[in-house]
């Protein structure tokens, strides 16, 4: 098929595709009058999901079987409070100088037509305890029309994109060529060399780091109310995995505080290098401690995906509770200091350090590698500076060789290399997103399925109106055992036997589709880098709306950081308003759209150089990204069905 046909048909099926859920608008639809005892409690509604018709009419009778709960509607003037034997409707009026007031009318019934189509979700305004900003409920107004139309243009993508493939010549998806920043900004490979670099950028992290383990404990023990679980787990969350992984890869561990103390003590210095001419044990440097090196029958990165889900496990408690933020800081701080007395190099970030594992398999996708930028030279230099080091840098932490890599995963960006290479043969280059394609080893594969089954996870219970599994996973507060038990049986169940072995089919298949011709094993993990992508746009699109909807609570605790009744800017007092909360669902299904396309095609990238055929890449794509269309689909069911 020509290109031209290709592109006729590719736009054809696209008007199809929006045509044909967009129809359902125009069934006919019977309005009736719903009567609905809305009871709330900790934390959650009864009922969680409301489903009407457009134009249909909701009489609630709101009642509160505990504490005081809020009710906001996303998308409708809508909101009360529901006190036990009170429920208070707010109103709003323009007075004679056209600003907006607002006040309270005690009633029993609230009123109001669902004139609007789609997804909505309504929301506590009141802060009744731990899981507060988790308590939500979801009215479900048919016809659900930009539902329909996700799913029919997330499977338009999918034919396309296979139809794109079954065509490509050799150049699809080549994106642009790589630039070295560091050429294009001389001045940035000035402040790089300079000795003090990492340590001042550390510094400025480093003093807040203590000052949120000081807020952990000293401050507010309700989430929403102290500055660390806002900061922490709502704002550098998103901008964790929605900006700095996805274009800066581990950049975030050139400035994490969490190791710094253990650096400083192993090298006895906060910028200098101590160098020494004789080598020991391969390296110009000797450290504090043990100077053993790590095992090599645990160089990789499983004893970091068991202490992520190990973490995840009690994930709902350590994002709520202040207390708990604290003990995991210093615990890592603790265990960061033990390893540096025993071990050489960053041995806590490269094998222990839960972050670590899904930001070195999400950095392979990142938009920014710092490689050799001709990898002869590095071959034809004996001393290997960057590995051994040098008078001017420390041998890399990260145990890596200029010359031999080739992707992000461990590298930490520290910049020691730039400053120890005579040959200024080290560059920061920007790059294509998903450029790094290829998973050395399983544990990087199960590593992509545990945060892929995790981003589900979190989906359902925080954002999820469900309050059975917010109790389970809440375990500390609700005391229920036995629902937290198979809580976390499923999340470890569904991370490391039933993702991994689906997948391990689906690439099987998909192998044989092609026609044998790769080992299963090197297909398995070319075809996993399909979840890197889509994993990446899941937890963006699961993080976002925290921070939309909950960014008021960040002008709240700048003002009060331990929620003790401080005014310092004159925020806290700042009240709950969700940023635009209705267009949540259509963001999420355009991201979720953008990590199905990327994923599919740069998983195709990743097999393209082992099937010299395009039919057979085609054949070998089909059921992976069936798979990948699912996956999607259910992000797209939790967020907007």
């Amino acid at each position: 098929m020509s290109r031209k046909k290709l592109w006729y048909l590719i736009g054809l099926s696209f008007v199809a595709a929006v045509a044909i859920p967009l129809a359902f608008q125009l069934l006919p639809a019977q309005t009736k009058t719903h009567t609905i005892s809305l009871e709330s409690k900790k934390y959650g509604y009864s009922p969680s999901r409301i489903i009407v018709n457009q134009g249909d009419t909701i009489l609630f009778k709101p009642s509160s079987l505990d504490a005081t709960h809020g009710f906001l509607l996303d998308g409708y003037p809508l909101e009360f409070v529901m006190r036990k034997g009170a429920t208070f409707l707010k109103y709003t009026w323009e007075d004679d100088d056209g600003n907006l007031q607002s006040d309270w009318d005690r009633v029993s019934e609230v009123e109001f037509t669902a004139d609007q189509a789609g997804k909505f979700t309504f929301r506590c305004t009141q802060t009744c305890g731990n899981l507060h900003p988790f308590m939500t409920g979801e009215l479900i107004v048919r016809p659900n029309n930009l539902y329909y139309l996700f799913i029919s243009l997330s499977i338009w993508l999918v034919f396309s994109l296979l139809f794109y493939i079954r065509s490509d010549t050799g150049s699809g998806f080549s994106g642009f060529r790589r630039i070295n920043l560091l050429e294009k900004w001389p001045w940035l490979a000035k402040i790089f060399k300079l000795r003090s670099f990492q340590f001042l950028v550390i510094l400025p992290n480093f003093i807040v780091f203590y000052l949120f383990i000081v807020s952990s404990l000293m401050g507010s023990p309700v989430g929403n109310r102290n500055i660390t679980i806002i900061f922490v787990w709502i704002l550098w969350w998103f901008l964790l995995k929605a900006v700095i992984v996805p274009i800066g890869g581990r950049i975030w561990c050139m400035v994490c505080p969490l190791p710094a103390p253990a650096e400083w003590l192993s090298r006895r210095s906060l910028t200098g290098v101590r160098y020494f001419e004789k080598k020991f044990k391969a390296l110009h440097h000797r450290f504090t401690g043990l100077q053993k090196d790590w095992p090599k029958v645990i160089d990789n990165i499983w004893l970091q995906n068991v202490l992520f889900l190990a973490l995840i496990s009690f994930g709902i408690i350590l994002i709520t509770r202040p207390i708990a933020t604290a003990f995991m800081f210093l615990g890592i701080l603790a265990v960061s200091l033990v390893t540096a007395l025993i071990y050489r190099r960053r041995i806590f970030c490269q094998y222990l350090c839960p972050v670590g594992g899904f930001l070195g398999t999400y950095s392979m996708a990142s938009m920014t590698e710092l490689r050799a930028i001709d990898c002869e030279v590095c071959k034809k230099h004996k001393e290997k500076s960057c590995f051994a080091g040098g008078p001017d840098g420390w041998a890399c932490p990260w145990k890596q060789y200029l010359g031999t890599m080739n992707r992000n995963n461990y590298c930490g960006l520290c910049t020691e290399c730039i400053k120890s290479c005579p040959k200024d043969n080290v560059g920061v280059f920007l790059r294509p997103f998903g450029s790094d394609r290829v998973l050395k080893g399983y544990d990087e594969m199960f590593n992509v399925m545990i945060m892929l089954v995790v981003a589900i996870a979190f989906s359902i219970t925080m954002g999820g109106p469900w309050s059975v599994i917010k109790d389970a996973a809440n375990v500390t507060e609700s005391r229920q055992i036995a629902p937290f038990l198979i809580y976390v049986a499923s999340i470890w169940g569904l991370s490391l036997v039933v993702f991994p072995g689906i997948f391990a089919l689906v690439a099987r298949l998909a192998n044989r589709m092609a026609g044998n011709r790769v080992n299963n094993r090197i297909m398995t993990l070319r075809l996993a880098y399909i979840l890197v992508p889509i994993g990446i746009f899941a937890w963006i699109a699961f993080s976002l709306p925290m921070l939309m909807v909950n960014y008021s609570y960040i002008l709240n605790v700048l003002s009060d950081p331990l929620g003790l009744g401080w005014n310092l800017f004159g925020t806290a007092d700042f009240p709950y308003q969700p940023f635009y909360p209705e267009w949540i669902p259509l963001i999420q299904g355009l991201i979720l759209l953008a990590g199905l396309y990327f994923g599919i095609s740069r998983g195709y990238l990743a097999i393209k150089d082992m099937l010299d055929k395009p039919a057979a890449r085609t054949r070998a794509m089909v059921i992976p990204s069936v798979f990948a269309l699912l996956i999607v689909n259910l992000f797209l069911n939790i967020y907007m069905g």
